[in-house]
């Protein structure tokens, strides 16, 4: 895996590897300084400049030297964690030398850098293939593409050994290695800002520049004495190279990597010049008749294709060829992303002591449906990365650019299921998942062809994962959740007349009292209760609160709290209240944390609890029962039966509803029983009242007055900050300022 400290660059993450020394760079540049491509190097090839720049060093190595790198014996990270005090420039560039840089390709990596080694899943892929393998953004593609050239580049055969050495592929008998002439187009270089003609001539140099590339890079292979100039007046540059490769006997690997990328919105500055973009559906004919056509028309001669995106996209070309099921390749689960092993593997060479609960909580988990119905979930690697700078006050780049450019432009309502808007991400953040069979789907993503934004699309661009059995979408990390949050928090906010509970939080701490909290969670979740009837899922009580709490950071919490995502054991941890009081002359109390269980019963395993016997309930049924359960009085709530699966045995059991809560819990108990919560609290022996007076010193005590309290809440309105200059969790680590 492969990835910068640099911020604000979107790279691919993937494999790390670790020479002893760094290896000497060599580029081929033509007298008219076109660059070339290099074998296992940042996949720049057909653009003017790479995802990283290179030194004058790198840049000026004559043509002669390519394929001469000599890369040393690769071998895990040795670094010992950070020790030095010498301030953040000193532990920056620390950090630096652990991991790797943006673009960087197989031969790029830096020395002393923690790895992840993936070659073995090269292991596993046939004599010939055609693939096409959709992952979300900086997940590792390029880093994997670039793996592949190297290993099938027919010129770097001499040097195998010692760019595989101490890898899985080392020592193992590979009778299809450096077999081939290697061809990479990166479609992400392909300008598609402005007028139609303009997108062609843009993309008739990227496959110039590319091609002569590769004629520079093999002229030896092709028979070729003058390649700069080769395809400058000719009509049919793909034939002619293709026909050379047949002349020379020779067969190709051809790696197409971010084949989405011209038609892809991949930022919010990208949605001001949309409107200067031809047609999504004109840049889709135009790469397929100028580019996959005349590139495929010949595919005799390319034994191993291999295209990789984010979004699926059918260009015409691609569904008259017949290509390989990834899902027959059991490896294809785990090439791209982290294992949770390797992650924490990799963590650990790092740090010295990393917090793998909050690793799982950042990167979240994403499976990718295979034919055998096993699913080996991965980390996200961009995730892994940033939580290892985030440690020392780093902030890395961010994975979910696209994620942010899509929910930028949902709409407040839809009333098509499959289409996202900010209504469907409050019902989503409210029940964890949304239904989505994305296996069903076969067609392009909607949003490319100029449609609405799909769920399907935010499952595409990494914001929500696959559940293969259940058919549905899950919210699986706190950086998404987070995006989301800056979409619904102020919708929430107004919706529910949220604007005073700050106030509430903060007195009833002062009381301590959770009533304030229930009756704020209850408003949210029975709203949301009663716009599901009828649903396959349920709001549930961590989703309510974790909208209510969306705007915590207005509470002085500092951090938000970690509700739908929560350390394990599944308790929920808030703070009480803020170190500092918001009232600037009451006394200050010390930071404590409120520690939560929470439990919620559906509505329809309520009715199934009382019709054993029935089908499943209507909406209309739903409705009427939802209604008796907020009249019921909390006796004969407890006395209800309810059916739903047992946590201890997996099977399905009816209960009654008081057996769900404990006389004396050890922590507070939040049940919600249909849309209405039920409290039980731990028994603490009474304290007696203390109220507070100002003495002349300013410094308050505990007296018979009960004013300064009011005081402190008028107060408290007049100065509160509003909600919206608050930084979230993912960006600040410090508390509120009051």
């Amino acid at each position: 895996m492969a990835t910068h400290v640099d911020l604000g660059e979107p790279v691919d993450d993937g494999l790390l590897l670790k020479p002893e020394t760094p290896p000497k760079n060599s580029t081929l540049q033509s007298p008219k300084g076109s660059e070339s491509a290099k074998p296992g190097s940042s996949p720049s090839t057909g653009s003017n400049s790479s995802k990283r720049s290179r030194t004058d060093d790198e840049s000026s190595s004559s043509p002669s030297r390519l394929g001469s790198k000599r890369v040393k014996r690769r071998a895990p990270s040795t670094i010992s964690p950070f020790t030095s005090a010498e301030g953040y420039s000193l532990l920056y560039s620390d950090l630096r030398l652990k991991l790797p840089r943006g673009g960087d390709g197989f031969l790029d990596f830096l020395p002393n850098v923690s790895f992840v080694d993936k070659t073995p899943c090269i292991l596993e892929l046939p004599d010939k293939f055609r693939y096409i393998i959709l992952r979300p953004p900086q997940f590792g593609k390029s880093a994997f593409l670039s793996t592949l050239v190297v290993y099938y580049d027919i010129r770097a055969a001499d040097q195998f050994h010692e760019q595989f050495q101490s890898l899985a592929v080392s020592g193992q008998v590979l009778p299809h290695r450096n077999q081939h002439l290697c061809l990479w187009f990166a479609l992400s270089s392909v300008d598609t800002i402005g007028s139609l003609a303009e997108v062609e001539e843009d993309l008739d140099s990227t496959i110039t520049r590319t091609l002569t590339c590769f004629l520079i890079q093999y002229a030896k292979e092709l028979n070729l004495s003058n390649p700069y100039d080769y395809l400058n007046s000719y009509g049919d540059k793909f034939g002619l190279v293709l026909d050379l490769v047949q002349a020379s006997g020779h067969t190709l690997f051809v790696a197409i990597d971010d084949y989405d990328a011209p038609i892809t919105i991949r930022t919010i500055d990208q949605l001001e010049l949309f409107s200067q973009r031809p047609e999504p559906g004109e840049i889709e004919s135009l790469l397929d008749r100028n580019f996959w056509r005349p590139l495929l028309n010949r595919s005799d001669v390319i034994e191993k294709l291999f295209v990789m995106g984010t979004f699926p996209v059918k260009y015409k070309t691609l569904q008259e060829i017949s290509f390989s099921d990834p899902r027959s390749v059991p490896s294809f689960r785990t090439f791209c992303g982290f294992t949770e092993e390797e992650a924490f593997d990799f963590t650990r060479s790092v740090l010295k002591e990393p917090d793998l609960d909050e690793l799982r909580r950042c990167c979240g988990k994403f499976s990718f449906p295979f034919d055998d119905g096993v699913d080996e979930p991965v980390l996200h690697p961009r995730q892994v990365m940033n939580q290892i700078l985030k440690t020392h006050r780093i902030t890395g780049s961010k994975p979910f650019h696209i994620v942010s450019t899509l929910l930028a432009i949902l709409p407040g309502h839809s009333n098509k299921p499959q289409e996202a808007s900010i209504d469907g991400l409050i019902e989503l953040v409210g029940a964890g998942v949304v239904d989505c069979d994305v296996e069903s789907e076969s067609s392009s993503s909607s949003v490319l062809n100029g449609g609405a934004v799909t769920w399907r699309d935010l499952y595409y661009a990494g914001a929500l994962a696959s559940d293969r059995q259940s058919k549905v979408l899950r919210l699986n990390n706190s950086a998404v959740l987070e995006l989301i949050h800056s979409s619904v928090d102020s919708i929430v906010c107004e919706r529910h007349g949220l604007d005073g509970f700050p106030d509430t939080w903060y007195v009833s701490n002062l009381h301590k009292t959770l009533k304030p909290l229930v009756e704020a969670v209850s408003t949210i979740l029975q709203a949301l209760v009663r716009s599901s009837f009828g649903r396959k899922h349920e709001p549930n009580l961590p989703g309510a609160l974790e909208l209510l709490m969306g705007k915590s950071q207005g509470l002085g919490l500092g951090k938000r709290p970690k509700i739908l995502f929560p350390p394990s054991g599944g308790r929920v941890q808030v703070t009480a209240y803020p170190a500092r009081a918001p009232y600037p002359r009451a006394p200050e109390f010390p930071t404590n944390i409120h520690i939560w269980e929470l439990k919620t019963l559906t509505l329809r395993g309520m009715w199934l609890g009382a019709n054993p016997n029935d089908n499943d309930p209507t909406p209309e049924a739903l409705e009427k029962l939802y209604k008796e359960l907020l009249c019921l009085d909390e006796e004969q709530l407890l006395r209800r039966r309810y059916t739903g699966c047992s946590p201890a045995s997996g099977a399905m059991e009816t209960v009654e509803v008081g057996s769900l809560l404990d006389d004396d819990p050890v922590v507070p108990q939040f049940l919600s029983v249909g849309g209405r919560i039920l409290l039980r609290v731990p028994f603490v022996e009474p304290e007696p009242e203390r109220e507070w007076e100002e003495e002349e010193d300013g410094v308050f005590d505990f007296n018979e007055s009960s004013e300064m309290e009011e005081t402190i809440v008028a107060d408290l309105r007049k100065r509160r900050v509003p909600f919206e200059d608050f930084e979230s969790d993912e960006d600040s680590e410090s508390d509120v300022d009051w």
